[in-house]
C-alpha cells in the first residue's frame, strides 16, 4: 500500500483529513445524540468501553512486540507517528468502540460510526503506522469491550441507577409544543 500512496501522493492528505475528521466528530456525534435521545446507557457504556479498550489493548501490546511498518520496512510514514509497538491499534479499536455502541443504541445511525471504524482502519494502514493484522485485532478488541460494557450497563442494578439519573435529567421540549408551567396548589 505504502507504494500506491508515494505515486498517488494527492490522495494522502484526503485520508489523514477523512481520517482525523472521523475521530474528532466521534465525540461530537455522541454528545448530539445524546442531546436527542436522552439516554444515558450508551454514553456511559461507550466511556467506560473507552476506558477498557485502552487496557486490552495496553495488555494485548504487551503480549506481542511488533515494530511499525515503517520502522520494519525502512521507509517515512505518511503521517508522523512514535517507533513503538504497532499491535494492536488502539486508534481503531477506540473507533470499533463507537460503532458497536452506535449500532447498539441507534440502529441505522450507528451504522456511521462502523464506516467510520473502516475509514480508521485503512487510514492507519495506508499511512504506513499499522499493518492490516493490527487494526483487524484492534477492531475486534474494541468490539468486545464495547459490547461487554453495554451488556453491563443494561444489567438491573446498573440500568435501574441510570434511569433514576435520567429522570432527573431536564426534559426536552417538543418542537411546537406549550412551554411547561410549574403546577401551582389549588387556594
Amino acid at each position: 500500500m505504502h507504494f500506491f500512496a508515494i505515486a498517488h501522493a494527492w490522495v494522502t492528505p484526503i485520508v489523514i483529513w477523512v481520517t482525523a475528521g472521523f475521530i474528532g466528530l466521534c465525540p461530537i456525534g455522541f454528545l448530539a445524540l445524546w442531546v436527542w435521545d436522552r439516554r444515558l446507557r450508551p454514553g456511559v457504556a461507550a466511556l467506560v468501553g473507552l476506558g477498557l479498550t485502552q487496557w486490552a489493548c495496553h495488555e494485548t501490546g504487551k503480549l506481542t512486540y511488533r515494530p511499525r511498518p515503517f520502522v520494519a520496512l525502512h521507509f517515512t510514514p505518511l503521517f508522523s507517528h512514535a517507533p513503538n509497538n504497532s499491535f494492536p491499534s488502539s486508534l481503531t479499536a477506540f473507533a470499533a468502540v463507537a460503532a458497536v455502541i452506535g449500532v447498539l443504541a441507534w440502529r441505522r445511525v450507528g451504522l456511521v460510526f462502523v464506516v467510520g471504524t473502516v475509514v480508521v482502519g485503512f487510514g492507519c494502514v495506508y499511512v504506513g503506522v499499522h499493518y492490516a493484522s493490527d487494526v483487524v485485532v484492534g477492531a475486534a478488541l474494541g468490539a468486545v469491550c464495547a459490547a461487554v460494557t453495554w451488556l453491563v450497563a443494561g444489567l438491573p442494578p446498573v440500568a435501574g441507577v441510570l434511569g433514576a439519573l435520567e429522570r432527573r435529567l431536564p426534559r426536552r421540549r417538543r418542537p411546537g409544543a406549550p412551554p411547561r408551567v410549574a403546577a401551582t396548589a389549588a387556594s
